[in-house]
């Protein structure tokens, strides 16, 4: 049922009851809901039929709601396609979970007035500048596992993924910023108001470490993925690794804020995520996050070998720091712990 008090513009799910009543449950207050059949759910379905922890819808930025299934037994189903990667919903989405008919409605966000770029009218917009590390983190190979899997094992596969992947960007202190097809993209907030000069010209200590950290548990996470289900070939990741100023634009209103990064800094980790493809390696990192990464890890550094790499975009050749992961795990664990 609808929340009293909520903002008439917000998205909303209905939820078709098999007596032929219905629920309404506002999309507001927060930037995930799970939905499933434990009571500890944002929304609950009392449904045989659906799994413990089913799905997530996952608020990503000022107009974009993303369904997410979470590995379910019985699958997630957006206008009667099963989706394995998250699906960006539209005004009017018919959502199947298990034997549970809902659907998703925009509110005001398909139909703003003018001027309102698609946002409600007591949307505060602000864009502060941050220095902050953005990883983007790519299953490889995704397209010739959807001519492989069955369709049921292929949305257990990457739900397992995106949702074991969230968790561990969240306990490493960073955010998710966006779900990108097989791809995810996080941020690590780590100071406000940036120096805008390069990271070796720049007396600041910053913890990139556990920028890293999360990306060798998520590579183990994908190892331990590979041994659990029966995949024709194992899953494969590549990771990029910026790090610098960037623009935070903070979308909020009473009920919920949202931050999304934008500018050359995340360009570059995206840049750098392709670079992997053609180096042959698990991770590439900018000589920036490399900096930072040395003044914490001092000579231990050196499990990465440094190449000159073009980069699609970019006019002059960047310094890249390549390392697969088994390497960098080897040195991470060797260095105590700041907790």
């Amino acid at each position: 049922m609808s929340v009293p008090g909520e903002p008439a513009a917000a998205p909303y799910l209905i939820l078709r009851e098999p007596d032929g009543s219905q629920r309404k449950y506002v999309l507001a207050g927060a930037t995930a809901w799970t939905l499933g059949r434990d009571e500890g759910n944002a929304i609950v379905l009392n449904d045989p039929s659906v799994s413990r922890q089913h799905a997530l819808l996952q608020y990503l930025d000022d107009n974009s709601i993303y369904l997410i299934d979470l590995g379910s037994r019985n699958g997630s189903f957006v206008n009667n396609r099963r989706i394995s990667i998250p699906t960006l919903l539209q005004d009017g989405d018919r959502l199947t979970l298990g034997q549970s008919q809902l659907e998703f409605y925009s509110g005001s966000l398909t139909s703003p007035e003018p001027g309102s770029a698609g946002r409600p009218s007591d949307t505060l917009v602000l864009q502060t500048r941050w220095l902050i590390s953005v990883a983007v983190v790519d299953v490889r190979g995704y397209g010739q596992l959807t001519q492989q899997l069955d369709e049921r094992l292929l949305s257990q596969v990457m739900g397992d993924w995106f949702r074991r992947g969230g968790d561990i960007i969240q306990q490493q202190g960073g955010s998710v910023d966006k779900y990108i097809g097989d791809a995810i993209m996080a941020v690590w907030f780590h100071t406000p108001h940036a120096d805008p000069l390069p990271a070796d010209q720049v007396e600041i200590e910053l913890d990139v470490k556990s920028v890293l950290q999360a990306l060798v548990k998520l590579f183990q996470m994908t190892e331990q993925l590979n041994s659990e289900f029966p995949l024709p070939s194992p899953l494969r990741l590549g990771a990029g690794v910026n790090t610098g100023p960037a623009i935070v634009r903070q979308v909020g209103n009473t009920t919920r804020q949202e931050y999304t990064a934008l500018g050359d800094t995340v360009n570059l980790a995206f840049r750098l995520e392709s670079a992997t493809r053609t180096l042959n390696t698990d991770l590439a990192i900018s000589q920036s996050t490399y900096a930072y990464l040395t003044r914490q890890l001092g000579q231990s550094a050196t499990c990465f070998s440094q190449q000159v790499v073009e980069l699609k975009g970019y006019a002059r050749p960047h310094q890249v720091y390549c390392c697969d992961v088994r390497s960098l795990q080897a040195v991470l664990s060797q260095i105590p712990s700041s907790e």
